[in-house]
């Protein structure tokens, strides 16, 4: 019955706007666990915005407090790349759920990043 519910909760992110961006052309089960995992990751990206949202966030400080959570859970963040959570941010931004703002800081890779935050 979960898995029921998620794959419609699936389908209807979908129809919303795609969460998994299939660049590689998947099909059949592989897109749908693709899919799962993203529509996953986005609601973590935004239960950290609404935990942690005082100051704003950048996508590269996102990722490092999910690799640091990481030893207190199951989840595995250690292979996943700044730009999946990129993507979670968009994907937030289009839905409304999250701004960028004017401020920007220095990122990890030395340039500038935008710090976004929650919609109230």
């Amino acid at each position: 019955m979960r898995s029921l519910v998620r794959t419609k909760q699936i389908e209807t992110m979908n129809t919303q706007g795609n969460n998994y961006h299939n660049s590689t052309h998947l099909t059949g089960s592989k897109l749908k666990e693709s899919q799962s995992k993203a529509l996953t990751q986005d609601e973590c990206v935004l239960a950290y915005f609404k935990s942690y949202d005082n100051l704003g966030a950048t996508p590269e400080r996102v990722l490092r407090h999910f690799k640091i959570m990481e030893k207190l859970s199951e989840r595995k963040w250690h292979n996943t790349p700044v730009t999946s959570i990129r993507r979670s941010f968009s994907n937030l931004k289009r839905k409304g759920l999250i701004y960028k703002t004017d401020m920007k800081i220095k990122g990890d890779y030395g340039k500038e990043v935008s710090v976004w935050k929650l919609v109230k």
